[in-house]
């Protein structure tokens, strides 16, 4: 059985992933397959800039909000996000002559802070305040997209991004006036002990989420660059679709996560991973199977005729992204007791594997190429993990005799 907090997580998650969805038809069927792949190139750019953001706004809020003040974790949060912020987007806009340095630098910067805040409510095992982030903030850019859209008939890419932050301010807002409720803001101490210790796990927590970022995104840029926008559009679909298994792997990491956090009892947490992780298997591979079980004729309903062969896409990623439903599960109990580096070496495993196999085979088969090189990065970083659970395992059955 679920737990109440986990089946409420996967209720928001599905909402997110609806009102995600529901973004990625309406800008694909609005701007096509090109235009939908540049939406997703700048996407990833964010994705990149606020992986940065999150050495100061990511888990590490979590992981130290049970031990540090509240307002010293959102000062260096906020300082962070936007000294980040600002540095990404000028590499990454550079890209673009410039021509996205504002949705590149707002956006980001919203979202790292809305992301701080949902954090430190993770770490204090406040899971609604968690979901009510979580769940406001596409809901939200899919309303101002709808209005911008089609009130003020502005069918742009400017516009998508103008949706974008508009509604990631408001949820901003709206996280800033729950924690006032918790608390009135007083400016901290400031301890140099106390923020080495948050960018130090932050550091490191990042730095595997960023290797494992550029398993799931690297290639976009590959098909970018060798394939054209408009294969990316096409891949972009695939992926959505594909990593909308993870929402429930995602679900339970989040609040195994806030958990383990909160727990004095490592066997247990253990014992817990491996409940959750063989629930997310089966209910993963349920939603996969009515992913494929979909016809062509819909999806290219829904989002044109050139997206046809997205569902023989689907089929082909199959294992890699079950495999990482249900690694993400490992993964989150090693970041709640510390254990950073098994996700370090989980992620660059992947890596490699993404580095050798997609150039080689982008330019052979193609999309095809792409999917098999993803494969193997998934299911290679995943066994790793696997095999660290299960000695980490062995070792606490030992220390319980």
């Amino acid at each position: 059985m679920l737990s109440k907090n986990t089946t409420i997580t996967i209720g928001s998650k599905f909402i997110t992933l609806l009102a995600n969805f529901l973004i990625v038809v309406i800008t694909t069927q609005i701007l096509g397959s090109a235009g939908r792949g540049e939406i997703a190139l700048v996407i990833a750019n964010i994705s990149l800039i606020t992986i940065l953001n999150s050495i100061l706004c990511g888990s590490t809020i979590a992981f130290h909000s049970p031990k540090l003040s509240r307002d010293l974790l959102l000062v260096i949060s906020l300082g962070g996000a936007a000294l980040f912020s600002l540095f990404g987007s000028v590499i990454f806009s550079l890209m673009f002559s410039f021509k996205y340095f504002q949705p590149l630098f707002v956006i980001s910067f919203q979202i790292s802070l809305t992301n701080a805040i949902s954090m430190y409510w993770l770490g204090k095992n406040n899971i609604k305040w968690y979901n009510i982030l979580t769940l406001i903030n596409p809901v939200l850019v899919l309303i101002y997209l709808l209005i911008i859209y089609f009130i003020f008939k502005l069918k742009t890419i400017d516009a998508c991004f103008s949706a974008y932050s508009f509604g990631l301010g408001t949820a901003l807002i709206v996280g800033v006036s729950g924690l006032t409720r918790s608390g009135k803001f007083q400016w901290p101490d400031f301890e140099l002990a106390d923020f080495k210790k948050i960018f130090a796990y932050g550091l490191n927590n990042e730095l595997n989420y960023f290797i494992q970022f550029l398993n799931y995104r690297l290639s976009y840029y590959f098909i970018a660059k060798w394939l054209g926008l408009s294969q990316l559009g096409v891949f972009s679909i695939v992926v959505s679709i594909s990593e909308a298994a993870w929402i429930i792997s995602r679900s339970m990491s989040a609040v195994h996560f806030s958990n383990v956090l909160n727990s004095r009892d490592q066997l247990s947490s253990h014992n817990a991973t491996t409940i959750f992780s063989r629930q997310s298997l089966w209910i993963s591979l349920l939603f996969l199977g009515i992913g494929v079980i979909i016809p062509k004729s819909l999806y290219q309903y829904v989002f044109g005729a050139e997206f046809g062969s997205v569902k023989t896409f689907i089929l082909y990623l199959i294992p890699g992204i079950i495999a990482i439903a249900v690694s993400n599960l490992y993964g989150h109990y090693f970041a709640g007791i510390g254990k950073l580096k098994i996700l370090r070496d989980k992620s660059l495993i992947g890596l490699g594997a993404t580095l050798l196999l997609l150039p080689l085979l982008i330019t052979k088969y193609q999309l095809p190429g792409v999917c098999i090189a993803l494969n193997v990065s998934y299911l290679f970083s995943s066994l790793y993990l696997f095999y660290s659970f299960r000695k980490e395992g062995k070792l606490l059955s030992t220390r319980s005799f």
